[in-house]
């Protein structure tokens, strides 16, 4: 957004994701936020995901950082450090937007939880994007894009019948489409927030995302009874 105007201009955001749900920020600053990635020191992690430009492995060149991160602004920050605490702290005070996906538990031991941002700026919103979401039995569970497509069904469609299932050929499949729901959350909470001046706490799971890619598989079990068999790639 080179003219600085959008739907979202005037709105400001803290992104603290990786992966694929980078999405989230970079479709917010489309919008026309103004969306800050906080990386810690040493880099982002994201930024040694391929493929890389022109093939030279370098956290300079990869092009997962590159398209993701497209519109934002960046700084380094030890959230970890009671001065990062507190550097962040202050961003927070003037963010409409955090965008996070850490092990839920993490923000919360650290002093940055939601109910911590929310005692210093109520009509903020925090959104966070985790595997399984913020409460259950697989919470802190850890996982890849085949587990993200496993657990919620896409794999049992994908492939042909005689084979075993295949994993869709587009790297961070799974996190990203868990990145673009909360963008779409992110947009109903606001929506909210500007009729009651509350802010809220949303819970993104990439489990229950991915789920809406069978479309109608889930419905046909349970109105005709079909049970869907792979049909090739």
């Amino acid at each position: 957004n080179e003219t600085g105007e959008g739907l979202l201009s005037g709105y400001r955001v803290l992104d603290l994701t990786e992966g694929g749900y980078l999405i989230c920020g970079r479709l917010l600053a489309d919008m026309g936020a103004d969306v800050i990635k906080i990386e810690p020191p040493g880099g982002s992690p994201s930024r040694n995901i391929g493929p890389f430009y022109k093939n030279h492995f370098h956290p300079e060149k990869s092009l997962i950082w590159f398209s993701y991160n497209l519109n934002k602004r960046g700084i380094t920050l030890d959230i970890e450090k009671s001065d990062g605490v507190k550097i962040f702290t202050d961003l927070a005070k003037t963010a409409d937007f955090i965008l996070e996906s850490f092990t839920p538990g993490y923000l919360k031991n650290l002093g940055l939880g939601y109910a911590d941002i929310a005692s210093i700026n109520p009509r903020s919103i925090m959104v966070s994007i985790t595997p399984y979401g913020q409460n259950g039995p697989k919470a802190t569970y850890k996982a890849t894009d085949i587990s993200g497509f496993a657990s919620s069904g896409v794999l049992y469609a994908t492939g042909t019948p005689d084979r075993p299932p295949v994993l869709l050929g587009y790297p961070l499949q799974a996190s990203m489409q868990a990145g673009v729901e909360a963008v779409t959350a992110a947009l109903i909470a606001n929506w909210d927030r500007e009729q009651s001046g509350q802010g809220h706490h949303v819970d993104v799971s990439t489990q229950e995302a991915n789920i809406q890619l069978l479309q109608s598989l889930v419905e046909n079990y349970d109105m005709t009874g079909t049970d869907y068999q792979r049909a090739g790639n």
